[in-house]
């Protein structure tokens, strides 16, 4: 108590102290139980139960912070409190979020707008999004009476433009207007019966033709018209085409009905073809005919035959026989199919497959040429089956297998199909004892015949490896059947060792 000051003013200041801390009142947290280890002048907590340490036996109170120390209160029932913007009112036990207002039949909802007794719920965005809830999603529209309007009116500036829904009866329709007072039905579907009815469709000029009939008119000079009672004219300048549906019948009382500019024969829709409008056979290229089942070999499985190669031809699945077909690749007895590829009027490929059940002698061919009719240069298409075999060549071309290899009493070989032959044999050498000079001894000429011949001499590389390592083979003399050579040693030495001569050379 300061000099001079009554009892009153002490009572009166700490009045004014809880009216401070309650006024308003704004907390650091609800149900709180452990004091913090600072606080700040004016901090306020909202104790809850089993609170401890300073606030030990003040549970349910309101601990303030003030004047260096914990200033308790007893909050009675309605005192509001709020955390940020958590409110929430005493209710003489706990500290609890009041109940929010009645959201059934309110009298209207503004969304960023304000409604009004017409529009009772009024919405301002840039869009209304109505999602689903775990599966479909409806927009339900009800009238009270059939001669009412449910519908979707879209506006202009808040001008109606176009409107669609039920509109003052049970038919749906699709109106427009162009200012909001003049309205036009352009569609309707009759509930009872499901026909539409179209006002107009106009895809050009739009016609009056004679006999009370309607008609339409587009740019490819077509016209389409209902005349009398119910009869369908169809008229062109040009080419013209009728579709029905995939289960439709066209019925005529003739049997055969002709359009201006096309005929179209077919007393039902759904039977066979026939005439002119289809292919007449497997290789007919008639401009706008309707392609059948085994037209140029497709969906067939006996495709036309091709006798010529060197002749014109049709792009498309053929058959043909190899020893009879003129220009074809291979030459046997055999059967094989073909597909023919163009581009233009003269470029022209065809992929030859001939056809057996040996896997060694089936072959594919690639046949090419730039020319609308004449011979194709035939190239082998090669697989698995074709790179081991007996190889051959034409021109430095390759007519059999990539790679050959063979053996017999004269060594093994190995022949590739760009020329190239490989030679071996492990042989037993001489021995080295005669003297050759003052620092060699040599063992006596031996001969090698090849197991295939080469080619030709020239150009035949002869090499030998001995696994006695004072031990060399060196040519003695070559031609394309066979070979001589001699061993060759540092020290006489009358053993014989074994080793593996090597030929390298041509076949072609």
């Amino acid at each position: 108590m300061a000099d001079a000051q009554a009892q009153k003013h002490v009572t009166h200041n700490e009045a004014l102290e809880r009216l401070d801390a309650i006024v308003q009142l704004s907390v650091i947290a609800f149900d709180a139980t452990t004091p913090p280890v600072s606080a700040t002048e004016g901090n306020v907590f909202a104790i809850g139960l089993g609170a401890v340490n300073d606030w030990a036996g003040h549970d349910a109170e309101i601990a303030v912070w003030s004047n260096g120390g914990w200033l308790f209160v007893t909050p009675r029932p309605g005192w509001r409190a709020a955390q940020g913007t958590d409110l929430r009112i005493w209710t003489g036990t706990d500290w609890a979020q009041p109940d929010l207002p009645d959201l059934q039949n309110l009298t209207g909802a503004g969304i960023n707008t304000a409604y009004d007794g017409t529009n009772r719920l009024a919405v301002a965005s840039d869009a209304t999004l109505l999602s689903h809830d775990g599966a479909g999603h409806q927009v339900k529209i009800n009238k009270a009476t059939g001669s009412d309007t449910a519908s979707l009116l879209y506006q202009s500036g808040w001008s109606g433009r176009a409107e669609m829904g039920l509109a003052g009866s049970d038919t749906f329709s699709i109106k427009v207007s162009p200012d909001g007072s003049a309205w036009s039905s352009a569609l309707s579907i009759n509930p009872a019966t499901a026909v539409t009815t179209l006002s107009q469709v106009q895809l050009g000029t739009p016609l009056s033709p004679a006999q009370g009939g309607t008609g339409i008119a587009n740019n490819a000079a077509a016209t389409l018209t209902r005349v009398g009672n119910h009869a369908l004219s169809l008229t062109t300048s040009g080419a013209t085409a009728l579709t029905l549906p995939t289960s439709g019948t066209l019925a005529t009382r003739a049997g055969t009905e002709t359009l201006t500019g096309k005929t179209l024969s077919a007393p039902v829709i759904n039977t066979a073809i026939t005439g002119t409008a289809i292919t007449q056979s497997a290789t007919d290229t008639t401009a706008g005919r309707v392609s059948t089942v085994g037209w140029m070999g497709l969906g067939s499985s006996a495709p036309p035959a091709i006798t010529d190669f060197t002749a014109s031809l049709v792009p498309g699945f053929y058959a043909y026989t190899e020893n009879t077909a003129t220009g074809s690749p291979g030459g046997g007895a055999y059967s094989g199919t073909a597909l023919v590829e163009r581009f233009g009027t003269s470029g022209v490929a065809v992929r030859a497959t001939r056809l057996t059940g040996s896997t060694a002698l089936s072959r594919s061919w690639l046949g090419i040429r730039t020319a609308a009719t004449g011979a194709l240069s035939w190239s082998e298409i090669y697989t698995s089956n074709r790179v081991l075999g007996t190889v051959s060549q034409s021109g430095g071309v390759p007519t059999g297998a990539v790679i050959e290899r063979g053996s017999n009493a004269n060594g093994a070989w190995v022949r590739f199909a760009d020329g190239t032959q490989i030679c071996t044999k492990t042989v037993t050498l001489g021995a080295a004892t005669t003297a050759l000079g003052s620092s060699f001894f040599e063992a006596a000429d031996q001969s090698w015949t090849y197991p295939v011949a080469f080619h030709a001499a020239a150009g035949i590389a002869l090499s030998g490896n001995s696994g006695a390592t004072t031990r060399s083979v060196n040519l003695a003399g070559v031609d394309a059947v066979s070979c001589a050579y001699r061993s060759t040693a540092p020290v006489s030495d009358a053993t014989t060792p074994a080793a593996v001569l090597m030929a390298v050379g041509r076949w072609v």
